[in-house]
C-alpha cells in the first residue's frame, strides 16, 4: 500500500469517526473505527505500518483531547505494533475469525488508554472498562467484519497475507 493511501486511509478513519461514528450510537456506545484501521493496516502492511499509523492517529487524537495527550498515540501505537507483527503469521480463513482480533485490540487500547485516564482508580477503571469498552469491542468487532466484507465483495484481498519475500514455497 502506498504511502499516499494509507495516509488517505488514515485521515478518512479519522474523519468518520470525528463525524459519522455518533450517528451510529446504538444506547450511547460507538465502535472505535480508528482503532479497528489501525488493526486492518497494521495486518496489511505489517509491523512499521501498523506502528507509524498507531501513532499518527493517537497523536491527532490527543491533540483533540488535549486532557489525555499521548494516551491514544501510545495506546495506538501498541495496538499496530502487535496487528502487523501478527501479520506476517495469522490467516484466518474466514472473516467472522476477525471478529474476536478486533474486540481484543479494542480491549488492549481501552486498558491502555484507561490506565492513565482513570490515575488507577480501579474501582473507576472496572466502571468504565465493562460499561464502555466491552460494548465498543463488539461494536467494533461487528463493524470490521462488515467492512472486511464489503472490502471482499469490491475486491480486496483478505487482510494478513502478504506478498512472499523472497522465493517461498
Amino acid at each position: 500500500m502506498s504511502s499516499l493511501r494509507l495516509t488517505l486511509t488514515a485521515l478518512l478513519a479519522l474523519v468518520l469517526q470525528l463525524t459519522v461514528i455518533d450517528r451510529m450510537a446504538v444506547f450511547g456506545v460507538r465502535p472505535d473505527l480508528t482503532v479497528l484501521i489501525v488493526v486492518m493496516l497494521g495486518l496489511r502492511g505489517g509491523a512499521l505500518t501498523g506502528t507509524l499509523v498507531g501513532f499518527f492517529l493517537g497523536l491527532v487524537q490527543d491533540l483533540l483531547t488535549p486532557a489525555t495527550l499521548g494516551m491514544s498515540m501510545l495506546a495506538k501505537t501498541i495496538v499496530g505494533h502487535i496487528s502487523g507483527r501478527l501479520s506476517s503469521s495469522l490467516v484466518l480463513p474466514a472473516l467472522p475469525l476477525y471478529a474476536p482480533l478486533f474486540a481484543v485490540a479494542v480491549l488492549t487500547h481501552d486498558f491502555i488508554y484507561l490506565l492513565a485516564y482513570t490515575r488507577l482508580e480501579p474501582g473507576r477503571f472496572l466502571r468504565i472498562f465493562l460499561t464502555q469498552s466491552l460494548p465498543t469491542a463488539l461494536y467494533t468487532a461487528v463493524v470490521g467484519v462488515v467492512l472486511l466484507f464489503l472490502a471482499t465483495l469490491l475486491g480486496g484481498s483478505a487482510l494478513g497475507q502478504r506478498r512472499e519475500v523472497g522465493g517461498g514455497h
